[in-house]
């Protein structure tokens, strides 16, 4: 099962970011490949999105369910596929930059032709996506701030599931530090922007 992890940082409080982030409504469209959201309730919701996964495009509805909401600190949840046979889920993790904090783990070394596929992903991404957000200068730990921390996990079903699946483990990680950082590049435009013209 394909799954990744992209943490950004933002010199923005804890609080801040959590009112933004736990409406979906706010930032439901920066998804890549965004068509559609519909809320059922206040834990599950329909998605609409169509991927890009190589040479394959399919516009896939994905049924999420939260199963853990912890205010300010984390949002965990499943998906499901409505039209295609694909499941996984994710977490959303924030938490305050402290100076004391240990430093993150050295990334895990992969085999070359797993970074030759990372980078020719990204590349692909980009040329599909357009460049990234145009982001602020990250905060180090001695200025505060907030980190935050997506994870993400898919497994494709069916008997092209071993062939999508490995399309889709490259795929998902620029997917996953596009949103964090239009999340955090939204967020610094209307926060610290302003406070800088003040």
């Amino acid at each position: 099962m394909p799954e990744v992890e992209y943490t950004t940082k933002m010199a923005l409080s804890r609080a801040l970011v959590w009112d933004f982030v736990k409406d979906m409504n706010n930032w439901a469209p920066m998804l890549t490949g965004y068509q559609q959201h519909e809320i059922i309730d206040d834990k599950d919701s329909i998605w609409t999105l169509k991927g890009d996964v190589g040479i394959l495009s399919r516009m896939v509805r994905l049924k999420a369910h939260v199963t853990e909401w912890v205010d300010r600190d984390r949002v965990a949840f499943t998906l499901e596929g409505l039209n295609e046979k694909v499941e996984g889920g994710g977490l959303l993790v924030m938490a305050d930059l402290v100076s004391d904090a240990p430093p993150p783990p050295p990334p895990k070394k992969r085999w070359f032709g797993r970074r030759f596929l990372d980078w020719l992903a990204r590349k692909m991404f980009r040329r599909m996506h357009g460049e990234g957000p145009r982001r602020l200068a990250a905060p180090t730990a001695a200025e505060g701030g907030t980190q935050l921390t997506f994870t993400l996990r898919m497994d494709a079903g069916g008997p092209t599931g071993p062939l999508v699946n490995a399309m889709l483990g490259p795929a998902l990680l620029p997917a996953a530090e596009d949103l964090a950082n239009k999340i955090a590049a939204h967020l610094e435009r209307e926060h610290l922007a302003s406070d800088a013209a003040a």
